[in-house]
Formats: C-alpha cells, structure tokens, sequence
C-alpha cells in the first residue's frame, strides 16, 4: 500500500523519483525499492521526510485516513506513536525526543 501511495503523490505532485530522491535524502533505488512494494517498512523518519517533500502527511502515505485510523491502529502500534508524536510536536530526526516521549507514555499508562 505504501508503494501504491507513494507513486500517486509523487506524479500528483509532477515530480520524478530522481528528484524525490535528492529532495528527501533517500536513495532512488529505495524510493524504486518502496513504489514496487519490494521494500515495504520503511522508518517512519524515512516516511515523514518523503512525505513533507509530496507536500502530504505520514497517514496518506500510509493509506490511513482519519476515518479509519483508530481501526487500522487499534494494536497500539506504530499509528498511535505518530499520533502522539505529532501532537507533542516532535519531528522524525529527534531520536532521542521519541525515547523521551515512549517513556511519558509508559509513564502516562502507570498512572491509570
């Protein structure tokens, strides 16, 4: 789905693989890798910078749209992080911001 995804916001936007690839830091190949579903897990770091270059968000390249989100999410999983990660404002290089933010999490789910 994210190869899917991928492709569509890309010729949306005009933009050839070439060009996508040096705006976002990402190989080309990968960015062939992901649009052909042989690479299909990329970081969410990766995703995010892909996705500010296609002038989109992390969900749409995903294929998850706030409808179905809390489904297609419900494990708690990598959708509910970037969910949280978002609202507290945190961008996708801040590594060591994520581990802050698990840990308030963890936290935040103790406290219940």
């Amino acid at each position: 789905m994210i190869g899917e995804n991928l492709r569509k916001y890309r010729k949306a936007q005009g933009i050839s693989l070439t060009e996508l690839a040096e705006r976002s830091n990402v190989s080309k190949s990968y960015l062939n890798s992901l649009e052909r579903n042989i690479k299909d897990n990329p970081s969410i770091n990766l995703i995010d910078r892909i996705a500010k270059e296609l002038d989109t968000d992390i969900y749409s390249l995903l294929g998850s749209s706030e409808t179905n989100r809390a489904e297609r999410y419900k494990d708690g999983g990598w959708g509910k992080f970037i969910e949280e990660a978002e609202r507290a404002g945190i961008e996708g290089q801040h590594l060591s911001d994520y581990k802050e933010l698990i840990s308030f999490i963890k936290w935040k789910k103790e406290q219940v």
